[in-house]
């Protein structure tokens, strides 16, 4: 295959919306070919001259389209907040906080307006509405992330109403169900107010055994 060959074949193995990344798809090529990530961005930007259904979002990022009766269907902002913001194939860099996930896991009926993300890419690179990006306590990581949730639950700098019947006992049961371990919880915590220490006790205390 040549290199406008790859690309092709890279772009359709992804669903109509899915993001494109020109990077990932040099890394493709540059796997079967020998050659440099300009020449394949210079492919890349006749494949989308040559094409109506291979669309630039923004500099770096594309995806495939398909015409409707109401025009061209767009880019799925889902995957692409994801991949900007959450996690890539082998990285976590990124998380749901904040009215989002109190909401989410039933410490609140209260349906927030806006999506809160902290993320270590927390420069807005692209203008998505209902978007709150946040700077982490710590770089967030694969083996961190759930911890970072559980803290910033606990230190709820929203000041969100829990309003369920037992919000310890919710945060707990999110604990379990992920597995997340006291001596995590506890190494973290150092990064946030002395409060979030004092509940994070007060979650202990509901079961001990469990964190062992």
């Amino acid at each position: 295959m040549n290199v406008m060959e790859l690309i092709e074949e890279y772009i359709n193995k992804y669903e109509i919306g899915t993001p494109i990344y020109s990077s990932d798809i040099c890394e493709y090529v540059l796997t079967c070919y020998n050659t440099n990530a300009n020449v394949i961005n210079e492919y890349i930007n006749r494949y989308e001259e040559k094409h109506d259904d291979f669309i630039r979002f923004r500099k770096g990022i594309y995806y495939r389209t398909v015409k409707t009766p109401f025009g061209y269907s767009n880019i799925n902002y889902n995957k692409l907040i994801a991949r900007l913001y959450l996690n890539d194939s082998t990285n976590v860099y990124g998380y749901i906080s904040g009215p989002s996930l109190a909401n989410k896991i039933g410490l609140t009926t209260q349906l927030p307006k806006d999506e809160y993300i902290v993320t270590n890419n927390n420069r807005i690179v692209c203008d998505i509405d209902n978007i709150k990006l946040y700077k982490p306590v710590v770089a967030v990581t694969k083996d961190n992330y759930k911890i970072l949730q559980v803290l910033d639950l606990l230190s709820n700098k929203s000041n969100i109403n829990y309003d369920c019947d037992n919000p310890n006992k919710v945060i707990y049961d999110y604990i379990i169900d992920n597995n997340i371990k006291f001596e995590g919880l506890l190494f973290y915590s150092k990064y946030y107010s002395k409060n979030v220490l004092f509940k994070l006790q007060e979650i202990c205390v509901h079961d001990e055994v469990a964190f062992r």
